[in-house]
């Protein structure tokens, strides 16, 4: 198997592995269907309409997939041929120069996944922030993403975001205050004073942050116990902190 054929089989097999439009779903497909554009044997026109009927073919993917099975050695010869007959773009392409034909106006991604917006939990027109007039149509590229899919990972990418910014400033509120005691609490045996509060407010809450061998010297203590102290128990307390608030470390 060529290094293309294994590629397809694998973004194929991950594709089939995980539920629909989820981000590795998303991941996946989005690259497969780069992919297949590349592939040589795949029907193509000079039609001004081909563009659109290939983009409406290959949106049948993201169902029809797992209905893919390999007929010949090559992957690449076999999902040639799938999509040439199987999702029908050999008779499509062939039908865009029929006579008397009238082909309706294609719907673009950017059409239908409007259409669909009630079924999302953000709308397009959605306000990026209560001070802004930008929404998250504002957001995305003057020219209409290639698929469906590429609209949903851009709105979930500006929803992330200002999740993360949220999450800021919840940390950032969370490090002044100290309200349960956590950071102020977390100290090396015999250093109270180098605790979690200190040194995250140091390190996070300054720009630039004080560097370690100046704390060190404050707290007369030896650079290396500070690094440790940071590292090994502060740096996992705020991760803790900060998932609680639903940050995600893979976000």
């Amino acid at each position: 198997m060529n290094e293309r054929d294994e590629r397809l089989r694998q973004l194929i097999a991950t594709v089939r592995q995980h539920p629909p439009v989820s981000p590795l779903w998303r991941k996946a497909m989005n690259q497969l269907l780069m992919e297949i554009q590349q592939l040589p044997g795949l029907v193509r026109s000079s039609h001004p309409d081909y563009w659109e009927v290939l983009d409406d073919t290959l949106m049948q993917l993201g169902e029809k997939i797992k209905e893919f099975e390999p007929r010949h050695p090559s992957m690449e010869k076999s999902l040639v041929v799938w999509i040439n007959r199987k999702l029908r773009l050999r008779y499509e392409v062939r039908s865009l120069s029929s006579p008397g034909r009238i082909r309706p106006k294609p719907k673009t991604a950017l059409a239908e996944y409007k259409a669909q917006i009630r079924k999302l939990p953000l709308s397009l027109d959605t306000p990026v922030s209560d001070d802004s007039g930008e929404t998250f149509g504002d957001l995305l590229p003057d020219e209409s993403p290639s698929t469906l899919w590429d609209l949903e990972a851009e709105i979930q990418r500006q929803q992330e975001k200002l999740k993360n910014q949220r999450i800021g400033i919840q940390m950032r509120q969370y490090i002044e205050q100290d309200p349960e005691g956590k950071l102020r609490n977390c100290y090396p045996r015999a250093y109270p004073r180098c605790h979690c509060h200190l040194l995250s407010q140091r390190r996070c809450l300054k720009d630039p942050p004080d560097k370690f061998k100046d704390i060190a010297q404050d707290l007369d203590m030896a650079l290396g116990k500070v690094t440790s102290h940071w590292f090994d128990r502060c740096i996992p307390l705020l991760q803790e902190i900060a998932e609680n608030f639903g940050y995600r470390s893979d976000s």
